[in-house]
């Protein structure tokens, strides 16, 4: 058996949107099904909800040829890394949040580098 492995070669985002801190988190917590998950990189942290390639033919045709979809991403800025983001104030006061370093990750990665991009 052989592998093969290939990074996706577009990152296409529909929806984008700067948020304060406390609003990132808030709507982590509101959308997230399970465990709510930041992730982390290079100054930014943001929330994304891909789009799976089973939703449509455009996607899937698109997932299969190196692009990938992310229907909305909410960011902010963060300047360092922290294992947890706790909130400091409204509804949810007090929740702590999962960062995840995603540094490392090259769509994520490039995801920050365009954020700070268009502040």
């Amino acid at each position: 058996m052989s592998i093969k492995y290939t990074e996706n070669s577009d990152l296409i985002i529909h929806h984008a949107y700067r948020v304060s801190e406390n609003e990132l988190v808030s709507i982590c917590v509101n959308k997230s099904h399970g465990s709510p998950t930041l992730y982390w990189s290079d100054g930014i942290i943001f929330y994304f909800e891909q789009i799976p390639p089973i939703m449509n033919s455009k996607v899937e045709d698109d997932f299969i040829n190196g692009k990938d979809h992310w229907g909305e991403v909410y960011y902010a800025d963060l300047e360092n890394y922290s294992e947890n983001l706790e909130m400091s104030d409204g509804e949810f006061r007090g929740a702590k949040i999962r960062l995840i370093n995603a540094s490392n990750f090259v769509p994520h990665k490039d995801f920050a580098k365009w954020a700070k991009q268009h502040k």
